[in-house]
């Protein structure tokens, strides 16, 4: 149940603001007006998590992929030869003896691969602009691309082809330069038992099975078969960059993480499980000697590999499937892949019309300043050549990379929320760049503030052309003379700093220091500051008390920290302490009363300090003081500080988008509490002790809208930085409530006539202290 958060809670975030004007008169920040500018926020941070036994790789086996941005899928098998898409055996009902006819027989229809070059494949992928390819190794139809050893297989070395496609595949695009990506389905259409795995239920099936005892050994049988072909893929063809898993649900019923029970997809398998692996396709870890799941297999012949989460697995990333194009806020805190198809089906369909080069830009510019990367499949015919027309297409992607490159690979989505068919950002270093979709009209543009960090340059990436801009006061940038008709789809211009657009922790790799360590384990304090949040500083022991520190070397004006602690879900309580001269401290941001269980904790304060150092004084039963990453900042930030939902005290109903809209002016209402992410908002803290409140799923902000009247309703807007859209959190008479005070107009959030109805417009009104001007902020 969430806890409700105190009025001690919601300040700690700021608490070192009231100390500051006692440590740094001079540094405390103005109340926040229109003109002040806003500082570059602080985008979350992704901390790997552990499931099955198995934790997500770390941030450095991961960023291949992440600076990658684009890979080429490539759907072929079989079903190719038909020509009637991947899901035409299921879709025709054709028995497995009728459609390895298709494999077999000589017709128009027959899969051959007789013009196979994979090279080719490479070098369209190149042309495109990916990075990666992933191939298809085995579909639902359960057919092997290369020869495997199961007995029961159907396989591209029986005749008549006798090939190994898989290591052709791998060979050419190891070769081009490329990282090389297998796709692996374990369903298999070829098994009644796939649907009838206990042998007790069958499910629906286009081919009649019905329940039968023999189909618990039949899925064993098939649970064998995956076994061994992973190992295969694993140890047979070098290293592997890239799992795609899909198929993971049994019967094509309920999730993949529902079918974990039969495949065993994490780290070990349970000896007592009812489809044992025979130890011919098994494999066991060293360490305990028990038999290995099918992530354990994986990560011990490829410890690099990184994988989705369709096996059952959480997976080290996860995907957006399909051709819609996505909306809403940015994707954090894990990385998502965004996977579809330009040929109507994945697989090849003869006469199938192909995605228009505007759709695919809008597909791909729309996820990139999401900060997705992109997987766009491709789909070869039955001989191996991809169709002229999908050809022709993804190379006039490549052309728009080879001009623009720079402003997609290597970028990371933000620093700002794109807006929904009109604009985004991604950013590397000290540039960032507006992407202009086709929705947004005019040949001006005005950023958001650039905080602390001043202009040197803006320019037209397409040409490498200066543009003429101005900064305002308020610290925005407006762009002027942009060419809205040379690359229509996507018009991108850099906008160049003094300074990393990212504000760069100060504490990573610099000296630190513990009250003590568990050293046998290597979790040594230093490994809090090595930047990376799959290392950790622990204690000796799970006493209160102990500390962390780190010297930075020198007095600094410091802004606020960062902690990344071990586990999620866990009440740390703690003191951050700031220090001249490692002598006298003072308190920078007290948290010993936290209720809070976020794993990834911001503290906002202004300081002079050259030592920080965090205090553990409270921990759950049977925890240690243990902490990812310590990073301090010297540069002002914005960052989120929490997810909430707010409850009214009137209704008992919470805050919430209408509609689940992800536009501008989306109205705000209230409704009873369902867990979307349209009702569910984040606290960013401005440096006057105000808030934005960003709506978790729009990734826009609450606001009085400009120019508005009493009683006008609220509405979510693009953060632009502007007063209107601060908050302030004053503690009502009701204790564990607070009123949202507009920072322009001194107006509260109001639920209009106190209404206790599902979807009563919330608006602004003069505080008169009744119970639906009061909100409870509830922790999630």
């Amino acid at each position: 149940m969430p806890e409700p958060i105190s009025r001690r809670r919601v300040l700690t975030g700021m608490s070192a603001m009231t100390v500051a004007a006692v440590v740094s008169p001079a540094l405390a920040a103005p109340a926040h007006a229109a003109s002040t500018p806003q500082p570059l926020p602080l985008l979350p941070l992704r901390v790997p998590q552990p499931d099955l036994g198995i934790e997500q790789q770390s941030d450095e086996k991961i960023r291949w992929l992440q600076d990658a941005k684009l890979g080429m899928f490539i759907h072929w098998g079989v079903y190719s030869g038909p020509a009637r898409g991947e899901w035409y055996m299921e879709n025709s009902a054709a028995p497995p003896e009728t459609y390895r006819k298709y494999f077999t027989d000589t017709t128009g229809e027959q899969f051959t691969a007789s013009a196979y070059k994979p090279a080719d494949w490479a070098q369209l992928a190149k042309d495109m602009g990916a990075k990666y390819t992933v191939l298809t190794t085995r579909h639902h139809e359960g057919f092997a691309l290369w020869p495997s050893n199961h007995p029961n297989a159907f396989h591209a070395g029986q005749a008549p082809m006798r090939r190994d496609l898989i290591g052709e595949y791998v060979t050419a695009v190891r070769d081009a330069g490329l990282r090389v990506g297998l796709y692996y389905s374990p369903m298999s259409w070829r098994y009644p038992g796939y649907y009838d795995v206990t042998g007790t239920n069958c499910l629906p099936n286009k081919w009649g099975y019905t329940t039968d005892p023999a189909h618990k050994e039949n899925a064993r049988i098939m649970k064998n078969e995956v076994y061994q072909q992973v190992k295969e893929l694993m140890t047979q063809y070098g290293k592997i960059d890239d799992i795609y898993w899909d198929g993971g649900w049994l019967g094509q019923h309920g999730s993949d993480s529902d079918s974990a029970f039969f495949w065993e997809p994490g780290k070990l398998r349970d000896t007592a499980n009812q489809w044992p692996v025979d130890s011919a396709y098994s494999e066991t870890d060293s360490a305990t000697g028990r038999p290995l799941g099918v992530m354990g297999l994986v990560r011990k012949h490829q410890p690099d590999i990184v994988v989705n989460p369709r096996s059952g697995w959480m997976g080290d990333y996860t995907s957006e499937e399909g051709g819609a194009i996505p909306t809403g806020a940015m994707r954090t805190g894990r990385l998502t892949e965004k996977n579809f198809t330009i040929c109507g089906s994945w697989g090849y369909r003869a006469g199938a019309p192909v995605m228009s080069f505007g759709t695919i830009m809008d597909i791909l510019v729309n996820s990139w300043v999401r900060n997705m990367v992109c997987l766009l499949n491709v789909g070869p015919d039955r001989t191996g050549v991809v169709p002229a027309d999908q050809a022709a297409v993804v190379r006039r992607v490549g052309s728009f990379l080879s001009t623009c490159g720079q402003a997609v690979y290597g970028t990371r989505g933000g620093p700002w929320e794109p807006v929904d068919g009109r604009y985004g950002y991604t950013y590397k270093d000290n540039t960032f760049y507006v992407h202009l979709l086709p929705g947004y009209s005019g040949t001006s543009f005005t950023t958001p503030s650039t905080g602390d960090a001043k202009v040197t340059r803006v320019f037209e990436v397409a040409t490498g052309t200066d543009l003429s801009y101005t900064v305002g006061s308020d610290g925005r940038v407006t762009i002027t003379g942009v060419n809205r008709t040379r690359i229509p789809e996507d018009s991108v211009i850099g906008v160049t700093l003094d300074r990393s657009v990212q504000p760069a922790d100060i504490a990573v790799g610099k000296t630190a220091t513990a009250g003590s360590e568990e050293t046998s384990k290597g979790n040594t304090a230093a490994k809090a500051f090595d930047g990376s949040t799959a290392t950790r500083w622990s204690a000796s022991n799970g006493d209160t008390g102990q500390w962390l520190k780190v010297d930075l070397g020198s007095v600094r004006s410091l802004t606020g920290t960062r902690i990344a602690w071990e586990s999620p879900g866990t009440n740390y309580r703690y003191r951050i302490e700031g220090s001249t001269d490692n002598a006298g401290w003072t308190t920078l941001a007290d948290l010993t009363a936290t209720t809070s269980t976020s794993q990834v904790q911001v503290s906002v304060f202004r300081a002079q300090a050259r030592y920080v150092r965090v205090t553990v004084t409270g921990l759950p039963s049977g925890v240690w003081a243990s902490v990812r990453n310590l990073e301090v900042y010297d540069r002002p930030f914005s960052a989120d500080v929490g997810t909430v939902r707010l409850v009214n005290r009137k209704s008992g109903k919470v805050l919430d988008v209408s509609g689940a809209s992800t536009a501008d002016g989306g109205a705000v209402i209230q409704w009873p509490w369902g867990g979307g992410t349209n009702q569910q908002w984040k606290l960013l803290p401005n440096a006057d002790g105000s808030y934005r409140l960003s709506n978790v799923r729009s990734g826009k902000v609450l606001q009085s809208p400009g120019g508005s009247a009493k009683g006008d309703g609220l509405s979510q807007w693009t953060d632009d930085g502007g007063d209107n859209q601060s908050w302030k959190l004053v503690p009502s008479q009701t204790s564990g409530y607070h009123q949202l005070v507009n920072v322009r107009n001194g107006w509260c959030a109001d639920v209009k006539d106190a209404s206790t109805a599902d979807g009563a417009s919330v608006i602004q009104w003069p505080a008169t202290g009744g119970p639906n001007q009061d909100w409870q902020i509830l922790a999630l």
